[in-house]
């Protein structure tokens, strides 16, 4: 009896060693999830502990699985919750829902990657036919996610709120919810909490830890967009095993792509065949998708890992980049590797325009002829929009309607684009693509002449492309006599850019400043414009960023700089002090003191937690680092700023929002109320940015 006592105490002991190869994570009683802070009571830590416990242990083939998928499909994941503005954390939902499985099936009748059922698929858009069912397609199901979220979050004005309504619903998260959590930036976990919040904390701290601690994969998931190509055939072409492949792509039915949809398959290799895979993927010949309407768009980047490596694209058979958050003409050219004056030829610009977020801009000259002969212009498009979308250089798209100067562009106009309209035609208005009714939605206007689509209609696969125009300088219309074709045109043209060369003659309207930023301009120092500057060479300058300087004078995405304008500048450029921008003094505040540049890492913490403990990213820590992942040991000595360099000093009337802030937070270290801020502020709502610098005082 003592023999198999002993026995069995060194089997256990040997089984409890075994499973536990790695330290768990403990739940501290304070963490940051979902731009939140929460504190967790003693009966709650201890919950997710156990919870933690049962996550990561026993280590299986089962856990080493889930693990794996978690690297694969986190980068497609956190690019379009990104782009989507949803908090990095909720990909943990996607595991807490269906395990990353696309086949995932619950009782309840769920389906895929974020168990949607279908009423609520079919309401956020996600196809589900006989070919196709997008609520196990990683791309499309994520963005329906990230929708559902944000549509919640108008309502909860809290994350935390928005995990829990993903689970219950609005109306049934709303009897649960406690109210005040509204606009808070810290809550409490107690007994009070539904158990389904609890879990979600608990997978993010469980499966932080352990992907910190993994491994890279030895085998990777390589795009490949198409929208004809069967498996089949792609299986062949890229020597992989057919079988697999349909099980990775478990959301197509049918045997091939359905014709006239971008999709992208994810093609299982080896790592070290990634590259080769990459390789002929890029070299495909059929990757035009001709039946989508213009312009047609091929992503080339797969990945990003940093905000400063430029996402190209294929746009109308020439090279193009998509412009990110913050990106001017200049930085595009040097993202693109071309001259700035050869990008700005290239896209019909001038060093004056404002680049906007969302478009992908021509790395290649465009060309004399559009691919078709007519586009019938939709709501707030421009002769410019016109030649982007067609890849026509804009003088030839005025040429061809007979124009010497940019004018505004009808809705429902026909635009020739392929050959000059004859002399004794009028132009064309289109009657059934002209607006009807406030209340519809503003769709793709199909005409006789040509279907027209807009950037944001491309494939699924990409970024949601911003559709907004270049800043229109809009006179009141006139009607006015056409001398030379002999007919009344409809409106009196429009001046797009702004041109001051002494051949000039012409009278320029100039769009007056709003009242807020003439007024600002007195309270702090400012810059006048000059021949050539742009809002990045400016901000480079003053130590800002282009958002902040932006910020600081009242400007949106498309408010366009103008010669001899006066801007609000924060900062000293002789000595880099930051000025009060309101009128309280007129004497400069000295700037504060920079972070710590460096940290130790200590036990339990992670690439994630140790930025949110100094306020920056991990793509920046690993750039600082020179670190390719996010493993990372205790002891480790990392650095965590640049010294201060790259930011510029705040005013202490001022404060620059970070991830995580929300209004309530931000009045509440400031010791003055949400209402008081927006007054401040004049903000109408309660959405604030990372990096928009707002008045405290």
């Amino acid at each position: 009896m003592k023999r198999l006592t002993a026995f069995l105490i060194t089997f256990i002991s040997f089984t409890a060693l075994g499973q536990s190869q790695y330290s768990l994570p403990e739940a501290p009683s304070r963490v940051e999830f979902a731009n939140v802070i929460v504190s967790l009571d003693d009966q709650t830590k201890s919950k997710v502990d156990n919870l933690i416990l049962n996550l990561l242990t026993p280590e299986n083939s089962y856990l080493d699985a889930k693990l794996e998928r978690m690297q694969w499909y986190f980068p497609i994941i956190e690019s379009i919750l990104e782009e989507e503005g949803v908090p990095d954390d909720l990909k943990y939902l996607a595991v807490q829902e269906s395990n990353l499985m696309p086949d995932a099936l619950s009782s309840s009748g769920a389906v895929g990657f974020w168990q949607f059922k279908e009423p609520t698929a079919a309401e956020l858009g996600l196809k589900m036919n006989r070919e196709v069912d997008e609520r196990k397609y990683i791309f499309e199901s994520t963005r329906a996610a990230a929708k559902y979220f944000k549509k919640n979050n108008i309502i909860f004005k809290n994350w935390l709120s928005c995990i829990y309504a993903y689970n219950q619903g609005p109306t049934g998260a709303g009897k649960e919810i406690p109210d005040n959590w509204s606009y808070a930036s810290e809550v409490k976990f107690d007994k009070n909490t539904p158990e389904y919040l609890i879990k979600a904390l608990a997978h993010r701290i469980a499966f932080e830890y352990r992907l910190n601690r993994l491994k890279n994969s030895p085998r990777k998931l390589v795009i490949y967009p198409t929208h004809s190509k069967s498996l089949a055939e792609i299986a062949v072409e890229l020597t992989v095993d057919l079988s697999e492949l349909r099980s990775y792509n478990a959301w197509l039915y049918a045997p091939a792509i359905p014709a006239g949809t971008n999709y992208n398959v994810v093609v299982p290799v080896n790592a070290e065949r990634a590259d080769e895979v990459m390789l002929k993927i890029n070299q495909r010949q059929d990757l035009t998708i001709t039946d989508k309407g213009y312009p047609i768009l091929r992503r080339i980047t797969a990945t990003t890992t940093s905000d400063d490596e430029p996402i190209l694209y294929e746009i109308n058979g020439k090279a193009g980049i998509l412009a990110q958050p913050g990106d001017e003409a200049a930085q595009l050219a040097k993202k693109g590797r071309v001259p700035l004056k050869e990008f700005l030829k290239f896209n019909d610009l001038t060093d004056r325009d404002m680049i906007k977020t969302g478009k992908v801009y021509y790395l290649q000259k465009k060309g004399n002829k559009a691919p078709v002969e007519f586009h019938t212009a939709g709501l707030d498009q421009s002769f410019w929009d016109v030649s982007q979308m067609y890849g026509i250089r804009l003088k030839k798209v005025l040429k061809y309607n007979r124009l010497k100067t940019v004018e505004q562009l009808q809705p429902g106009r026909v635009v020739w684009i392929q050959g000059k309209r004859p002399k004794n035609k009028p132009v064309e208005i289109i009657k059934q693509a002209l607006p009807q009714e406030e209340n519809k939605p503003d769709l793709p206007i199909a005409s006789s002449y040509e279907r027209q689509k807009e950037v944001n209609e491309m494939p699924l696969d990409k970024p949601n492309l911003n559709t907004e125009k270049p800043a229109v300088m809009k006179p009141t219309p006139t009607v006015e006599k056409n001398e030379e074709e002999g007919f009344i045109e409809e409106e009196k043209p429009v001046v797009t850019k702004m041109e001051t060369t002494p051949k000039e003659s012409k009278k320029v309207v100039v769009k007056p400043q709003p009242e807020t930023t003439t007024k600002a301009a007195s309270m702090g120092t400012t810059h006048r414009v000059q021949q050539g500057e742009t809002l990045f060479s400016l901000a480079r300058k003053y130590g800002l960023s282009v958002e902040e300087l932006r910020n600081l004078n009242n400007m949106t995405s498309s408010s366009v700089l103008q010669y001899d304008q006066e801007l609000i500048v924060s900062a000293d450029p002789k000595s880099q002090q930051t000025t009060i921008s309101r009128s309280v003094s007129s004497q400069a505040v000295e700037p504060s003191p920079s972070r710590a540049e460096y940290h130790t890492v200590s036990r339990g913490q992670t690439l994630y937690s140790i930025s949110k403990l100094y306020g920056t990213t991990v793509s920046s820590i690993q750039r600082w680092n020179s670190l390719s992942g996010t493993d990372i040991s205790v002891g480790q000595r990392l650095k965590v700023s640049d010294g201060g360099n790259s930011q510029p000093a705040t005013s202490a009337f001022s404060y620059t929002v970070k991830k995580g802030d929300t209004l309530f937070s931000i009045a509440k270290r400031n010791d003055i109320s949400v209402a008081q801020l927006k007054s401040l502020n004049n903000l109408s709502s309660n959405t604030i940015s990372v990096g928009q610098v707002l008045k405290v005082r």
